[in-house]
C-alpha cells in the first residue's frame, strides 16, 4: 500500500487491518454456530430422544421465525446501543443457553425446556447477525477495502464441523460410555455452552470498539420514512416480482431435503434408514459432506467472478436438484457400505455448494443499492418464510409415503428451481469481479 494511503481520517489502515486476522474468522465462525446447532445438531438430538420426524420438523421450523423477523429485530441493533455491544451481549445470552439446554437435558420436562432455550438462540442469533453484518460493513468502508470474502465464506462454513460434526461424533461416544442417551447430549450442551463463552472472551478483547453509533427510536418519523423508502425501493426495482418467486421457490425443494436427509442417515432399518451412528453420522454429513460443501461453493464463486453468472446458471441448478436422486438410489436399496454413502453424500454436497451460487450471487444482486443491509434482510426473511412452510409439513409428509417416495418427490420438486430461475433477468455481468 502507498505511503499516502496508509491514514485515512487519521485511521492507520495497515496497522488496523491485520489485526482483522484476530476477530474476523472466529467472528464469522461464531456467526454460523447458532444456524448450525439450530438447523442440524438439533434434528439429531431430537432424533435420539425419540421424537417423531413429523414432531423434529415442525418443531425445528418454528425456530425459523426470528429469522423472519429479521429486518424488524435488525432494527433494535441500529436504533440502540453499539454493534460490539451487541455481538457480546448475544453471544453471553447463547452461550447462557446452551447451558440451560445442558441442564434440563435429563429432566422430565425437557422438551420443553429444550424449545424454549433454542428459541432464546435463535432470536438473539438474527441480532447478533445483523450486529456482525454490520460491523463488519463498516470497518471494511473505513478501510476503503472489502475484507477476506473467502476468509468469512470459509469461517462460516467452518461452523458445520465445529457446532455438528465433532459434538455429533463426542455425543455417540458418550452415548457407548454412559449407555443413556440424555446425560451425553447434557455433556455435549455443556461443551458448546463453554466454547461461546470463550469466543466471547475473545471478542471482547479483540473486536474493535464502534464508540460512535446512533440512536434512532424505531417509531421516530425518521425510522418511518426510512422504512417507507426501503419497502418503495424495493418494489420499484426492475423484475421485482420474478425476484420475490424466486427468493421465496428457488429452495424450497432443498429445505425440505436437508431437514430430512440426517434423519433418514441415522434411522434405522426398520424405519427405511441407513441406521448410522452418531460417530458415522458426523464423519458423512458434518466432515465429509461440509468440505464437500465448502469445495462446491468456493468453485461456484470462482466461476461467477471470472465469467459471470449467466453462462452457468443451469449447470448450477443442475448441480443444486440432479444429484438429490442420487438419495432415491439409497433409499430404495439400502446401501450400508460407508464408502458408498460418504461417495454419495460428496456428490450431493459439491453440488449443493454449486447451486447455492445461483441462490447468493441473485440475492447480493437484487437488494444491492441504497439501505442494501437492510433490503438483504427482507430477502432472507422471505427464503425463511418458505423454509418455515415446508417445515410444517414435510416430516409428516414423509412419515406418510415413507422415505423413497419422499426423496423421489424432492427430486421431482426440482422443477420449481428450474422454473423461478428461468424468469431472473441474469447478464454475464451479474456477479463478474470488475
Amino acid at each position: 500500500m502507498h505511503e499516502e494511503q496508509k491514514i485515512i481520517n487519521g485511521i492507520p489502515i495497515i496497522g488496523q487491518w491485520r489485526s482483522y486476522w484476530l476477530w474476523l474468522p472466529t467472528l464469522y465462525l461464531t456467526r454460523g454456530l447458532p444456524y448450525v446447532i439450530l438447523l442440524m445438531t438439533a434434528l439429531v438430538y431430537f432424533n435420539r430422544m425419540g421424537l417423531s420426524n413429523g414432531a423434529i420438523t415442525l418443531t425445528s421450523s418454528w425456530l425459523l421465525l426470528p429469522f423472519i423477523l429479521r429486518p424488524l429485530l435488525g432494527r433494535f441493533v441500529v436504533a440502540y446501543w453499539s454493534k460490539y455491544a451487541w455481538i457480546i451481549l448475544t453471544e453471553l445470552v447463547m452461550a447462557i443457553s446452551l447451558g440451560g439446554l445442558a441442564f434440563t437435558a435429563t429432566t422430565s420436562n425437557w422438551f420443553e425446556w429444550t424449545v424454549f432455550f433454542l428459541m432464546i438462540i435463535a432470536t438473539v442469533a438474527a441480532w447478533h447477525d445483523v450486529a456482525i453484518e454490520r460491523l463488519y460493513k463498516r470497518e471494511a468502508a473505513l478501510r476503503h477495502r472489502p475484507a477476506f470474502f473467502g476468509v468469512r465464506v470459509l469461517s462460516y462454513l467452518l461452523s458445520i464441523i465445529v457446532g455438528m460434526a465433532i459434538p455429533v461424533t463426542i455425543a455417540g461416544n458418550l452415548e457407548v460410555i454412559y449407555r443413556r442417551i440424555a446425560p451425553s447430549w447434557a455433556s455435549i450442551f455443556w461443551i458448546l455452552s463453554a466454547l461461546l463463552a470463550c469466543l466471547m472472551l475473545l471478542h471482547t478483547i479483540t473486536l474493535p470498539k464502534d464508540n460512535i453509533h446512533s440512536n434512532l427510536p424505531i417509531w421516530s418519523g425518521v425510522t418511518r420514512q426510512w422504512w417507507h423508502d426501503v419497502k418503495a425501493a424495493f418494489v420499484r426495482r426492475p423484475h421485482y416480482v420474478a425476484n420475490l418467486c424466486f427468493l421465496f421457490c428457488f429452495l424450497i425443494p432443498e429445505g425440505m431435503f436437508f431437514r430430512i436427509a440426517p434423519l433418514f442417515l441415522i434411522d434405522p432399518g426398520s424405519n427405511g434408514g441407513l441406521a448410522l451412528s452418531p460417530q458415522e453420522l458426523g464423519l458423512v454429513l458434518g466432515t465429509v459432506g461440509t468440505f464437500s460443501l465448502i469445495g462446491g461453493c468456493a468453485l461456484g464463486a470462482t466461476l461467477v467472478r471470472k465469467d459471470g453468472l449467466k453462462p452457468w446458471r443451469w449447470l448450477f441448478v443442475v448441480a443444486l436438484t440432479l444429484p438429490k436422486f442420487i438419495f432415491v438410489y439409497l433409499s430404495y436399496y439400502f446401501v450400508s457400505t460407508l464408502s458408498i454413502i460418504n461417495m454419495s453424500m460428496i456428490v450431493e454436497q459439491f453440488g449443493t455448494g454449486l447451486g447455492l451460487t445461483v441462490y447468493i450471487v441473485w440475492l447480493a444482486h437484487c437488494t444491492k443499492g441504497e439501505h442494501s443491509t437492510f433490503t438483504y434482510s427482507l430477502g432472507t426473511a422471505i427464503t425463511a418464510f418458505s423454509l418455515v412452510m415446508t417445515g410444517w409439513f414435510t416430516g409428516f409428509l414423509q412419515e406418510y409415503v415413507g422415505y423413497r417416495l419422499f426423496f423421489l418427490l424432492v427430486a421431482t420438486l426440482g422443477i420449481i428451481s428450474f422454473i423461478v430461475a428461468y424468469f431472473i433477468p441474469v447478464t454475464k455481468e451479474i456477479g463478474k469481479r470488475k
